[in-house]
């Protein structure tokens, strides 16, 4: 990607954004925090495709794919009013729909073109797709490593500084109070995943994301997760109980082999 076409897309996706804003000027509280992990998530895309040793056109080509992966939430949440796919749209699919329209993409290469629509069609699934050719592949790869990094940040900002309280629907609008579902947790100890449909409570939100210690892609995302104490701020949150602190030992000497070079 060339530095004028990710300056003409960076320039859409703010004119986009604020487009959504009230007659005050400024985007409801949960749009804003959007647009900020939407910003966050760019810078961190851009980190992990440089630290693969990618190409500046193609770092650039991540960095963008890392603000538009969540294009979707605003027009998701103004309709909907709420962030959860169930109740309303799939989000990386009408992401995808969103951006094929966007002239400013269209401007780009084929190549960019269809690295970021796979990027932003495919983040949010739950599972890798399959049959994707290598290079659209690592792009959702990048885009997956980099939404969790910062979701990690996210939810554990929000439960620390109490913003949960004032607005439940960060964390999907679970029981913020409520324990761990047993079925999360034996389905973790069995697989290294917890389901959607197992989370019942923000505790089972926090051992989703104990979960996604299995499922980054890179080892520069084990050694953002690494520096970033990741796994210490979820055992701060989780119960501490025998089976949880096993889970959250043998999930951090996992991430310890995965960022280790060779």
């Amino acid at each position: 990607m060339k530095l004028t076409e990710e300056k003409n897309l960076s320039r859409w996706f703010k004119d986009y954004a604020a487009a959504f804003a009230g007659k005050s000027g400024r985007l409801a509280p949960m749009l804003q925090l959007k647009l900020d992990h939407s910003r966050r998530v760019s810078a961190i895309a851009a980190g992990i495709a440089s630290e693969l040793g990618f190409a500046p056109n193609d770092v650039r080509a991540a960095r963008m794919l890392g603000l538009l992966h969540d294009v979707a939430r605003f027009s998701q949440f103004e309709r909907h009013r709420t962030f959860r796919d169930e109740l309303s749209f799939n989000h990386g699919a009408r992401g995808a729909a969103i951006m094929q329209k966007c002239a400013a993409l269209s401007a780009c290469s084929p190549a960019d073109i269809r690295r970021i629509i796979a990027g932003i069609r495919h983040h949010n699934r739950a599972c890798l797709p399959a049959r994707l050719p290598a290079p659209e592949l690592e792009f959702v790869k990048i885009a997956r490593d980099a939404d969790k990094m910062d979701i990690f940040y996210v939810l554990y900002d929000s439960w620390k500084s109490g913003a949960l309280r004032r607005s439940p629907e960060i964390a999907l609008m679970v029981n913020l109070d409520g324990g761990i579902n047993p079925g999360a947790l034996a389905e973790l100890r069995r697989s290294g995943r917890v389901s959607v449909a197992n989370i019942r409570s923000l505790a089972d939100f926090f051992l989703l994301q104990l979960s996604w210690v299995y499922d980054l892609n890179f080892r520069p995302s084990y050694r953002l997760l690494a520096r970033r104490a990741v796994i210490d701020r979820l055992a701060e949150v989780l119960p501490s109980t025998p089976a949880i602190l096993r889970e959250i030992s043998r999930a951090r000497e996992y991430a310890r082999r995965r960022a280790r070079p060779g």
